[in-house]
């Protein structure tokens, strides 16, 4: 009796053991496998961002466009995509500044991953070149064009120097500043109260008489004028001439 004690614990510490390198063996069976299986090359992803963002960009000659694909953690192990992943901009991302691309995988093992990128582009920009005062009419001393990096800039910046030219400055601005739309409005030819030519024309007919504006107008923009002959209110178009066209 005093012998099968021990007898008993060897027996269960040989299960015991048996049981263990039965379980290592599993474990390291696994292991073996899922290291034979075939993993996503990282240099795939990468390239896959670096494609979609120079398709979506569509920059003219004159923009030079650099674009920076960031790096993915060497240790990253994901299932060889049956296909070549597909790619979307993450949401809120912008093909301009840094951002990420979200690459994906549907088959045999779905798999999404987010890559991050830098986009710069490069390009000539109106900027003001001496200071301007609100009202004042542009001149083509005023400004002038600088090569700049353009994803930090605020939209509507112009990128040549006709259109500016006699424009009329909104706000007081400085050397340096970049020009954008919000800055410039179309100069007022007409001031109300001022005393204005109505013509009216078509073919081999021109009609002329003298008016009153109403109400201050740029080129272009639809006003109310007083005939002054029959004292009807009319509207017409400020030309460029300072003159209002109206319908027959």
């Amino acid at each position: 009796m005093s012998h099968a004690r021990p007898h008993r614990i060897d027996h269960a510490l040989r299960r015991l053991l048996s049981l263990t390198v039965i379980l290592l063996a599993t474990l390291n069976a696994g292991t073996i496998r899922a290291a034979d299986k075939p993993s996503e090359p990282l240099e795939r992803i990468l390239e896959t961002a670096r494609a979609f963002l120079t398709d979506s960009l569509n920059t003219d000659a004159s923009v030079e466009t650099r674009i920076e694909i960031g790096q993915l953690d060497s240790r990253l192990r994901l299932a060889r995509c049956a296909r070549a992943p597909s790619s979307e901009l993450a949401p809120g991302a912008r093909t301009g500044g840094n951002g990420t691309v979200n690459v994906r995988c549907s088959e045999p093992v779905a798999w999404s991953i987010f890559v991050p990128f830098r986009v710069e582009r490069y390009t000539e920009v109106v900027t003001v070149a001496r200071p301007l005062s609100r009202q004042q009419v542009i001149q083509p001393a005023d400004v002038r064009l600088k090569r700049m990096e353009t994803s930090q800039l605020a939209r509507g910046y112009f990128q040549e120097l006709a259109p500016i030219i006699g424009l009329e400055a909104r706000r007081t601005l400085v050397p340096e500043q970049v020009l954008i739309d919000a800055h410039v409005t179309q100069r007022t030819l007409v001031e109300r109260g001022q005393q204005v030519t109505l013509f009216s024309a078509r073919p081999g007919l021109t009609v002329r008489m003298k008016g009153e504006a109403l109400e201050a107008g740029t080129v272009g923009q639809r006003i109310r004028v007083r005939n002054k002959s029959s004292k009807r209110i009319v509207e017409g178009y400020v030309e460029p001439s300072g003159a209002i066209r109206t319908a027959f």
